[in-house]
């Protein structure tokens, strides 16, 4: 959980540029860190690749908003929904 508090204090400098959440998945060690961003524009700003070194370490998908399950999982991940995708909500942040 430090880790997602961690990575939301590196990405403060993109605070006018995004929208985060990030959700800690889980019953038992190791947890799993899911989240959604949305950012200003189609692509994830370079400035923010370039000074968050950790945003290598998370796997990044673009939302295909015409796919109804995806849209149901952002909608799960705004609302804070638990269980998650079968998994207990350990801790919710988000990022705004």
């Amino acid at each position: 959980m430090n880790k997602v508090g961690g990575f939301l204090q590196r990405m403060d400098l993109c605070r006018k540029y995004a929208f985060g959440k990030m959700l800690v998945v889980g019953s038992e060690p190791p947890f799993k860190v899911k989240g959604l961003w949305l950012f200003r524009g189609p692509e994830i700003p370079k400035f923010v690749m370039d000074e968050v070194y950790d945003m290598e370490l998370y796997e990044w998908t673009k939302v295909d908003l015409s796919d109804e399950a995806q849209k149901e999982r952002v909608n799960a991940m705004i609302e804070d929904q638990e269980p998650f995708e079968g998994e207990a909500l350990l801790d919710a942040k988000c990022f705004k």
